[in-house]
């Protein structure tokens, strides 16, 4: 068997960034941009006034003036005014351009007002600048704003659009097919006996690819049957990025899924990892380009290995960086027999002093799925040590 590492870095080296499509930026929400998006012109592009008020010359200030005579209005939208009496003010609406011959903003709660008169008062403190959204203070034409490789998400589709873009090249979505195997598998809603149970795995697997918004998935159920499993197989591996084969991977007499895949031209990367739960891992891939994994059947062991390595590929060829595992502090202690690396659910919450505390679920064992059911994740305990006292630090890995 490999290591947990060795298994992580031979599945890295297949990966590769699946191509790019040109979309509508209402289309693109949180999926992975693969362009660069640069500022069109200065932002903002005008000297931009951020309180209703009025704006007059500073000069005249300076010389004394506390009533304005109002020469008109600047409404956002519209070409700028020109002041034409140093002693007279234009009103100013917020987001209005700075009227040509003024420097200086007075906001509404600074003045009163009497017909065409307007007094400031004395109190005021006038600078000139105040309440401006200088030209050019966000970025110049030409700043690179957005780089190739961000999620998109609200204020970068925002960015985007400020600087003229309608549409935005991503990575297109990753396409999944989840085959499960087992002749004791019943879809939900159809008659179960006592000697078989229903198929919740593969609803699993779908619904976790599909939180992350860059992946579609679907998936279909084969009996334990060779020659079912080989056309399943084979059908999929010709119009899906990725397959996810859960169950069939172990030394059982109809654990089949390995020698299929061999025969259809896969190559096997690697099978078994030090690893509990989850030993019986498959990883490989084919020449056409689409790669395989081999998940075991076992409830926890399928969502486990799911999280610990399929996740962090399908954000890579994504062409993005996969979620931080932050590191959480154990509140009780865990005894675990090296020296296999262990993977252990936890509940998640915050101390007083603001760190993340895990709490340990374990479980009876890997086909136990009920006991994970309250918990918010898998901590990873390093293979070699049998005891890990309360206050050790490791990382999480969210569900």
């Amino acid at each position: 068997m490999i290591t947990v590492e060795k298994a992580e870095e031979l599945i890295a080296r297949e990966l590769k960034v699946l191509p790019s499509e040109k979309l509508p930026f209402r289309q693109v929400v949180d999926r992975v941009l693969r362009e660069t998006v640069s500022a069109d012109r200065d932002l903002p592009p005008y000297n931009r006034v951020m309180m209703d008020g009025i704006t007059l010359c500073s000069k005249a200030w300076m010389e004394g003036a506390r009533k304005f005579e109002v020469e008109g209005t600047q409404f956002p939208g519209q070409p700028p005014l020109t002041l034409s009496n140093s002693n007279h003010c234009i009103k100013t609406m917020t987001g209005a351009v700075l009227p040509e011959g003024c420097n200086l903003v007075v906001p509404c709660e600074e003045f009163e007002q009497q017909g065409n008169l307007i007094t400031v008062n004395a109190e005021f403190s006038a600078e000139k600048g105040r309440y401006l959204h200088k030209r050019g203070s966000d970025c110049s034409k030409g700043d690179e704003l957005l780089k190739e490789g961000v999620q998109l998400g609200p204020k970068e589709i925002a960015m985007a659009v400020s600087c003229g873009k309608d549409s935005l090249s991503v990575t297109r979505k990753i396409k999944i097919r989840v085959i499960d195997t087992g002749d004791e598998l019943i879809e939900a809603g159809k008659p179960v006996t006592d000697f078989q149970i229903r198929r919740s795995n593969a609803h699993a697997l779908v619904a976790a690819c599909t939180r992350m918004p860059f992946v579609e998935a679907s998936s279909q159920h084969c009996p334990d049957e060779e020659n079912v499993l080989n056309r399943a197989i084979s059908e999929s591996m010709e119009s899906f990025d990725i397959l996810l084969l859960c169950g069939g991977v172990s030394k059982g007499d109809r654990d089949l899924t390995p020698t299929i895949l061999t025969q259809l031209g896969f190559e096997e990367c690697f099978h078994w990892v030090s690893q509990w739960p989850g030993k019986p891992m498959w990883f490989g891939k084919h020449p056409t380009g689409a790669l395989a994994f081999g998940l075991p059947g076992n409830p926890l062991s399928a969502l486990t290995c799911f999280h610990r390595y399929v996740v962090n590929a399908l954000y890579l060829i994504a062409g993005t960086e996969s979620p931080v595992n932050p590191q959480v502090l154990l509140t009780d202690s865990i005894t675990h027999n090296p020296p296999t690396t262990a993977f252990f659910p936890v509940s998640i919450s915050r101390s007083k002093n603001g760190l993340l505390e895990a709490k340990p679920r374990r479980p009876r064992n890997s086909g136990d799925f009920t006991t994970i059911v309250n918990t918010d994740g898998f901590i990873q305990l390093p293979s070699g040590q049998t005891t890990f006292r309360a206050g050790f630090f490791a990382k999480l890995f969210p569900w």
